[in-house]
């Protein structure tokens, strides 16, 4: 129970530790949304320029009034069309800065990252993820191929892996699993296709404009990043009437989930405490007996010189070489478990020494517990008695 409780415990925080540095533990990500519509309208009253989500003013207000955002990053979303010959498939293209992935921890598996020589020339480079490339039917080096993008052509200059996208904190990002990513030079995307977006439908004709999809804010230190997203949130508060943007601070994640972690290490304690204490009574019973049926031999030992603490020390030798062997078979029963939840579950255990010489070290412990009355039992007995006892 020990073992399977701490290699449990341990693997959760690991991976929770994992999941929250994919984002950035001084990160601060704002994500706009579009404001549910407040009532049915109708299609004459549809037609019309929509604006919502986060725009260069909050950008510019979020980096100019507030000390501690050390960068901001400016993401900027378009749906095109990509072209593979006949075929085609959706994708959202992104504009983003060089310094966008390497935050992010979106280093390409393949290939490089945007540069800033790109954004400067506003060059069409991409990068992509493996799915759109397997999904293209491409044979060859994907950094030659030319992807035609709506109606623009983009060279690949990089792969990301395939791992970067499974995690629930992407998700958070815009990052789905089953979606195509595309990153190109932010400067290329906002000159080349604008903010303005029009889609016409059951003949109605509706137009949005965003300006930013996301601002990723990095805050210059831990210790400041709750601060730092109630300043942020405070700026936007100001000069939004309606909530058309997310705020997600990785931090208080961590922290939610470490709460989550403590009462789970609350739990997870006793229910192994009620097993120590059913294998300490069963030790109890063991010992008693074994005292009962070896009275005869406590008094031989004592009347050959044998003290009460030779006769206490004796049992409680036993006592500890029977509870060590137990926890022995108990620690191999506990890695086994842990491999079981492995390989059947979504949980990672991660088995560590300490927590094997953590187990052992109760096991010896409960014997001594358990076994000091039965010891002390045999000790206090009369020499005399016990020769005579039949």
């Amino acid at each position: 129970s020990v073992v399977s409780m701490v290699s449990t415990g341990e693997g959760a925080r690991r991976a929770i530790l994992s999941q929250i540095s994919e984002l950035g533990i001084r990160n601060v990500i704002v994500n706009a949304k579009r404001p549910p519509e407040k009532k049915t309208v109708s299609s004459e009253e549809r037609s019309f320029m929509l604006r919502y989500g986060l725009t260069f003013d909050d950008f510019e207000q979020i980096q100019e009034t507030i000390p501690m955002v050390e960068q901001a990053l400016p993401v900027h979303d378009v749906e095109r069309w990509v072209w593979f010959k006949s075929r085609r498939l959706q994708a959202k293209v992104r504009g983003v800065t060089p310094d966008y992935l390497p935050t992010l921890q979106l280093e390409p598996a393949l290939g490089r990252t945007i540069s800033e020589f790109d954004m400067q020339q506003r060059r069409r480079v991409c990068i992509v993820r493996p799915r759109l490339i397997r999904e293209s039917r491409y044979v060859g080096d994907p950094l030659e191929l030319d992807l035609q993008i709506g109606s623009e052509t983009y060279r690949v200059i990089g792969v990301l892996p395939e791992r970067a996208f499974k995690g629930a904190n992407q998700a958070i990002l815009g990052l789905d699993e089953g979606s195509y990513e595309i990153y190109v030079p932010f400067d290329t995307l906002v000159e080349r296709q604008g903010f303005t977006e029009t889609v016409s439908r059951s003949g109605t004709f509706e137009a949005s404009r965003v300006e930013l999809h996301q601002v990723v804010c990095v805050i210059r230190n831990t210790d400041d990043v709750i601060e730092g997203a109630k300043c942020i949130r405070a700026v936007l508060q100001r000069f939004h009437d309606q909530q058309d943007y997310d705020i997600v601070v990785p931090l208080e994640l961590l922290e939610s989930r470490q709460r989550t972690q403590r009462v789970f290490n609350i739990v997870m304690p006793i229910i192994a405490g009620i097993s120590l204490l059913v294998g300490g009574i069963g030790i109890l019973n063991i010992m008693l007996a074994s005292v009962t049926e070896r009275i005869r031999e406590i008094g031989i030992r004592r009347a050959i010189g044998a003290t009460r603490g030779d006769i206490t020390a004796q049992f409680l030798i036993e006592t500890v070489t029977l509870t060590a062997i137990g926890g022995l078979l108990g620690v191999l029963c506990g890695i086994g478990g842990t491999w079981v939840l492995d390989a059947f579950t979504d949980w990672k255990p991660v088995t560590t020494p300490w927590a094997i010489g953590l187990s052992l070290a109760i096991s010896c412990a409960t014997g001594i517990l358990f076994g000091i009355y039965p010891a002390r039992r045999a000790a206090l007995m009369n020499p005399i008695q016990a020769l005579r006892h039949e």
